[in-house]
C-alpha cells in the first residue's frame, strides 16, 4: 500500500487534497489553504466618482461666458429693493437653474446681491412682482 504524501510538507498522516495548480498536484488540507490564500487576485484600484460630470462641466463653462456677457450688457439692477446698490453683480434665474433654463437668457434677471437675497428670501413677493415664476404646475 502506497501512502500519498503532501508535496509541500511531506507529511503522510494528513488527508490529501488535490491542488488546482499543476506545480503541486497533491497537498494536505493546511498546505492547500495556504496555497489558495496566496493566489487571491490583486485588489483593483478604485477611482473616485467625479464631482461634476463632463456634460455639466461643458454647461458650466458656457454659462460663465454667457453670464459675463450678460452682466456687461445689463449693468444696472432691475429689482430696486429698499437695500439696492443699483449695480448688477449677479444673475437671477426666474425659472430656476434646471437643464432647460440655465443657458436661457430670456429668463435671466440682472440683480445686485441685496436684491437677489430679497428675491430668494421672499418668494411670495418675488412671484407677485414677476421676479420669479412658479416651478410646480398644479
Amino acid at each position: 500500500m502506497i501512502k500519498k504524501v503532501c508535496g509541500i510538507c511531506n507529511n503522510p498522516t494528513k488527508p490529501i487534497w488535490k491542488a488546482k495548480t499543476r506545480d503541486n498536484p497533491c497537498m494536505c488540507k493546511d498546505c492547500y489553504a495556504v496555497e489558495k490564500s496566496s493566489q487571491k487576485p490583486p485588489i483593483k484600484a478604485r477611482h473616485p466618482i467625479k464631482k461634476i460630470s463632463d456634460k455639466q462641466t461643458k454647461i458650466n463653462s458656457a454659462y460663465s461666458v454667457l453670464r459675463l456677457q450678460y452682466l456687461k450688457m445689463f449693468q444696472h439692477c432691475k429689482v430696486s429693493s429698499p437695500d439696492c446698490t443699483f449695480t448688477s453683480t449677479q444673475v437671477h434665474h426666474k425659472n430656476g437653474r434646471g437643464k432647460d433654463s440655465v443657458l436661457d437668457t430670456t429668463t435671466w434677471l440682472p440683480v445686485c446681491h441685496n436684491c437677489h437675497r430679497m428675491i430668494e428670501e421672499n418668494p411670495a413677493w418675488a412671484y407677485e412682482f414677476g421676479y420669479s415664476t412658479k416651478r410646480l404646475n398644479k
